[in-house]
């Protein structure tokens, strides 16, 4: 794909990426056509559909059952993607988020099937509310971390800019 080529919408839907972080999908042809599919995504989907499965036939699920696969699954994609937001360090090799997908596959199809039969039940409950407390706290330390020292830079940029009379007098708008 050239670099001025618009990336086509069912691509971006696949990979959930420009074509530039593709080394984060795993690449195919198809009709002579490069694709990328999302790593953990590959992961989600699969273990998804074949927890809701296996909830299907086997029924409600015993409390315990329900908290194990509700709150342990999901856990190490939570953990990876924290560790990586907050640290700022490269997405981590495609079989790792393929595992790490599989998990949190696990953990939302378990959560669809529990919702089947006990709406917003306790487990239900207590893994919604540690993944978005996991995401609240890491957006606020990425913040804290990272957009704190962006805003210092851009206040600073924005006072050394010249006033709109010394950019006129310049003539052309380069600074000298």
């Amino acid at each position: 794909m050239g670099e001025l080529e618009r990336q086509s919408f069912f691509s971006l839907l696949l990979s959930h990426r420009p074509v530039d972080q593709w080394h984060l999908c795993y690449r195919f042809r198809l009709a002579g056509r490069e694709l990328a599919l999302c790593a953990r995504c590959l992961g989600i989907f699969p273990a998804m559909a074949l927890t809701i499965l296996a909830g299907r036939l086997t029924g409600p699920w015993p409390g315990w059952a329900e908290w194990v696969v509700l709150m342990f699954p999901p856990l190490p994609a939570v953990l990876e993607w924290a560790v990586t937001a907050v640290t700022g360090t490269p997405e981590h090799k495609n079989w790792i988020r393929l595992v790490t997908g599989i998990g949190l596959g696990v953990g939302i199809g378990g959560a669809l099937h529990v919702n089947s039969y006990a709406l917003l039940n306790g487990p239900v409950a207590a893994q919604f509310l540690y993944i978005v407390a996991t995401v609240f706290l890491v957006k606020m330390t990425v913040y804290l971390r990272f957009g704190l020292e962006r805003r210092r830079q851009l206040k600073e940029r924005l006072r050394n800019r010249p006033s709109l009379e010394e950019y006129i007098r310049r003539g052309d708008g380069h600074q000298q």
